[in-house]
């Protein structure tokens, strides 16, 4: 920096001076209302509903995937009946045609004959084409190109164990959906907290030091000479209401979730009785239905017999041979039905009729 010399023309006193410096400044905001903590608290709710929803992601993925499973053994078998029944109404039209050819029966028999035969191969078209669907949808559950090259089952898996009585409340409420939604609870009820914390006053720590030198080589010599503690008070004075707002928010928002908490629970309750009741419901109707297939398969060798002696018109045996295939197509969805509700009672239970080896929160 130049200062003029008085009376000098032209002549102009140079000073410069250098000067180096450090200085580090840090806050501390004393929690004396718990509000930081309380955030934390919210935040680590938060966490934990995200836990919840990857886990009710996995169970929906594995719950899909084994249906899918199941659709692709049912219709394997509904491909292997019409098959069945493919080779017997063949069976029966080369009877029916020899017994024309003879002068035996009429032209109608053979026309309803041929007719029933196919109607037989028009149902194993769209079986196939049903399992070819099935087998796809897997493919694509399992992250695989959908060329429909997965092996189907020999059949459907047999249904395990009885589901136990008596299953206790405490396996409805580990279900991920109502976890998330107890989470969302918590946290919000944390925010209010917050909100209602907001409007006290906060206290904060400021310490300073640094140090001051002319010279490089003494400004990193560790000595630093300048030390400054300050206290702060700031009280959420002149807001417009704006804080008073956040918390009448924070309270609205903890009403809407507990609202929607109530209507999770309720509805998590209603799938696990649904569930209960179809399993009954869906035993029942194998068990009639395993009836009927006997039933209808000795319908059929009647009709047919009586048919042969001359005793009975082949519509009879025509109307037979439709029942039995009817009834066993019938007991193989119910197989599948009653597979597919033991998953939704599992998903219902958020995993089964275990307790879980380690909760999928972290208690309060």
């Amino acid at each position: 920096m130049g200062f003029p010399i008085p009376g000098a023309e032209d002549r102009v006193l140079s000073t410069v001076f250098t000067n180096q410096g450090i200085s580090l400044d840090t806050t501390w905001e004393v929690d004396l209302w718990g509000r930081l903590r309380t955030t934390e608290q919210a935040a680590l709710a938060d966490l934990q509903r995200s836990a919840a929803d990857l886990r009710g992601a996995q169970l929906s993925i594995a719950g899909q995937t084994a249906k899918a499973w199941f659709a692709i053994a049912e219709a394997q078998q509904q491909v292997l009946l019409s098959e069945a029944t493919v080779e017997s109404f063949g069976e029966s039209v080369a009877r029916v045609r020899d017994r024309f050819e003879s002068g035996v029966r009429p032209a109608l028999d053979l026309r309803q004959a041929m007719l029933n035969l196919s109607n037989a191969r028009a149902d194993l078209a769209q079986r196939r084409q049903q399992l070819d669907a099935s087998t796809r949808q897997l493919e694509v559950l399992l992250a695989q190109y959908a060329g429909a090259d997965i092996a189907p089952p020999a059949d459907l898996p047999e249904m395990a164990s009885a589901v136990p009585g008596g299953i206790p409340a405490d396996l409805v409420a580990r279900r991920p959906d109502l976890v998330a939604a107890e989470r969302q609870v918590a946290a919000s009820e944390a925010r209010l907290r917050v909100a209602r914390r907001d409007l006290l006053p906060s206290f904060s720590l400021t310490v300073n030091t640094g140090t001051s030198t002319n010279t490089l080589r003494t400004l990193l010599n560790g000595d630093f000479a300048v030390w400054g503690l300050v206290g702060n008070v700031l009280a959420p004075l002149w807001q417009g209401g704006r804080l008073r707002a956040q918390v009448s928010r924070a309270e609205a928002l903890v009403a809407e979730v507990l609202a929607s908490y109530v209507n999770t629970a309720l509805a998590a309750y209603a799938e696990v009785e649904t569930a209960l009741a179809a399993e009954e419901y869906l035993a029942d109707r194998v068990v009639y239905l395993m009836t009927s297939v006997e039933q209808a398969r000795a319908a059929e060798r009647l009709a047919d017999e009586r048919y042969r002696t001359g005793l009975d018109t082949y519509i009879t045996v025509l109307d037979s041979q439709r029942s039995a295939f009817q009834a066993e197509s019938q007991l193989i969805a119910a197989r599948r039905l009653r597979l597919e509700n033991r998953v939704d009672l599992y998903l219902a239970l958020g995993g089964g009729f275990e307790q879980l080896d380690s909760p999928i929160t972290m208690t309060n």
